[in-house]
């Protein structure tokens, strides 16, 4: 197989990483074999290699090839500070080439810069409209912009251009109706590596598909125009409030309290409910968040039938775990409610579901009072500022009761002093290692004095999701609020009362 990167190089096709060569490095290979060597390197995950190899080929007269293949595999490696100062580097050295804008699109992005990555991917279009690498980084831009359409034209194209770019593949792999996604995931896996946990990650995803084998899922037997539904307070064994939650019955067989999680997608139970009401395994999925033990080992599993107040859904399935989350049986995330206008009315204890308002081109504007957040699946980051010097996308978490800042950005906090306070999640208890008492959060059109805000390592859901997570907007802060979400536009309100 040979790379489209020497004889029609778009320096931005992710394919001229991923040649299959049979010779091997040594000190006295060509240029041309020096790269191959290196973009071989890249396609085994040998990202450290690759960078290497990559880095030395830069030092000789600078070549795009070179310097988007340093910048891609340290990004993959998650090296983003050197990713980022390489690739200022190569745009200095390379103004005028499509591929060093795109993956300085791509640093971009990983920083969670939405609209300078989208700026770079246009101007590489710009210079060349057939730089696949750059119709994949505005496809994913769309994406988190809730641009479905636009989104997978995007993509379809990355991918038609370069069928090499093993990222290009995926992303269109996971767009495909059953079972053309489960046959492209495959193929995903078997030519292109990633790091261990990646690539757990895209095992068991192909897993549930096969499992689910394309059928309909979380059908609503009867569709209801709006709802009003009792949120349950709940508290930890000091009577300190966790948070709200909602009364959940499965399968008619036992009804339990889910702490309603704006942070986290569908229903999550642990295995011992699960069995309890005859959930049948589909496949193995682990189950990660904030902490330090790691995954937990669980499953997917279908219910027949979930009801919450006067909604009932058929055909659902669920994730287990084999802890307690927060003291209670599990989890429940409000995007099961995307089809309606989602309200939680913390202040009065209502969760509130109308019909969506009718759609606008500019989803930001759909709704007065409304302010666009960057979606990603089930999450939603809305860009906040804390203080006057620090700021970054910060997950919208009601499951988190408390507010929470990466070390990174709490280091640009001048009233964070050390603490060690130990935080729960998902994946254990960590400590925290500062807090403020008296922190300013400004999100959307909330500007909220006197805020409690405690660092919590959350670089692993950074990595999960490709963009840098900076924080959470806990319910400590939510809880004197009507927070409204619009999941089709990827919008989110908040009233104060």
């Amino acid at each position: 197989m040979h790379s489209s990167f020497v004889t029609r190089f778009c320096a931005c096709l992710l394919a001229a990483l991923f040649v299959v060569s049979g010779s091997a490095q040594t000190p006295a290979a060509s240029p041309v074999d020096a790269l191959k060597d290196a973009q071989q390197l890249f396609r085994r995950a040998d990202f450290r290699g690759s960078a290497a190899a990559f880095r030395r080929l830069t030092e000789a007269p600078p070549k795009a090839e070179a310097y988007f293949g340093l910048v891609e595999s340290l990004l993959k490696l998650d090296d983003v500070k050197a990713a980022e100062d390489s690739s200022q580097k190569a745009l200095a050295a390379l103004p005028e080439s499509a591929a060093i804008h795109a993956a300085r699109g791509d640093v971009h992005f990983r920083r969670g810069l939405i609209a300078e990555a989208q700026d770079e991917y246009k101007t590489a279009l710009k210079l060349d409209e057939k730089c696949a690498r750059a119709w994949l980084g505005q496809g994913k831009v769309d994406a988190v912009f809730v641009r479905r359409d636009q989104a997978k034209t995007a993509i379809a194209k990355a991918h038609d251009l370069d069928p090499e770019d093993g990222d290009a593949l995926y992303e269109w792999a996971v767009r495909q109706p059953y079972p053309g996604n489960v046959a492209a995931l495959e193929k995903h896996l078997a030519e292109f590596h990633n790091d261990e946990e990646t690539e757990r990650h895209e095992r068991e995803y192909k897993e549930l598909l096969k499992a689910l084998a394309g059928r309909p899922v979380w059908i609503e037997a009867h569709k209801a125009e709006r709802a009003e539904i009792k949120l349950e307070l709940l508290t930890d064994i000091d009577l300190v409030t966790r948070g709200y939650g909602l009364r959940v019955r499965l399968n008619d067989r036992a009804t339990v309290t889910l702490l309603l999680d704006t942070g986290s997608s569908g229903v999550t139970i642990t295995r011992k409910l699960a069995e309890k009401v005859g959930a049948k395994k589909l496949s193995d999925q682990a189950l990660e968040g904030v902490g330090s033990t790691g995954a937990s080992l669980g499953y997917k599993a279908w219910v027949d039938k979930i009801a919450i107040g006067e909604l009932e859904f058929r055909d659902c399935f669920v994730q287990t775990t084999p802890n307690e989350i927060a003291g209670v049986d599990g989890t429940i995330g409000t995007n099961i409610f995307a089809n309606y206008l989602v309200t939680l009315d913390f202040p009065g204890r209502k969760l509130r579901l109308e019909p969506l308002p009718q759609a606008a081109d500019d989803a930001s504007h759909s709704r007065p009072g409304f302010s666009q957040a960057f979606t990603f699946g089930h999450i939603l980051l809305v860009p906040t500022d804390v203080g006057k010097k620090a700021s970054g996308l910060f997950v919208v978490d009601s499951g988190a009761n408390v507010n929470t800042i990466s070390p990174d950005l709490a280091r640009s906090v001048p009233d964070m002093r050390s603490f060690n306070l130990p935080v729960s999640g998902a994946s254990g208890r960590i400590n925290s290692a500062w807090i403020a008492d008296n922190a300013t959060l400004h999100f959307a059109t909330v500007r909220k004095t006197g805020e409690h805000i405690t660092s919590v390592d959350l670089h692993s859901i950074s990595k999960d999701l490709g963009v840098e997570v900076s924080g959470q907007i806990g319910y400590s802060t939510m809880q004197g609020m009507k927070v409204s979400i619009n999941y089709r536009d990827g919008t989110v309100g908040f009233v104060e009362k």
